[in-house]
């Protein structure tokens, strides 16, 4: 069956952004896609993170534990992205 234009914006809709698993979606403020929970809170994690990294930076502090978890946190989402 073939599907148009509208079913498939729907489809995706319904989708999460990150790992695109079916289920209840969340939106973040300020953002426009939609999560499921467990990437929803890798994601407003990651925004925490580079908002207090950069705010280490410019303070002259060290910021290298928070980019170490970041870089942790990148990893995970990436992996939970491509294995869809």
């Amino acid at each position: 069956m073939l599907r148009g234009p509208k079913e498939n914006e729907n489809a995706a809709a319904s989708q999460c952004s990150v790992c695109g698993h079916h289920s209840d979606l969340v939106e973040l403020p300020g953002l426009n896609q939609k999560y499921c929970s467990e990437c929803s809170a890798d994601v407003a994690t990651s925004i925490l993170l580079k908002t207090e990294i950069n705010a280490a930076w410019l303070a002259g502090q060290r910021y290298e534990s928070l980019a170490a978890e970041l870089a942790q946190l990148s990893r995970r989402l990436l992996e939970r992205a491509q294995s869809t």
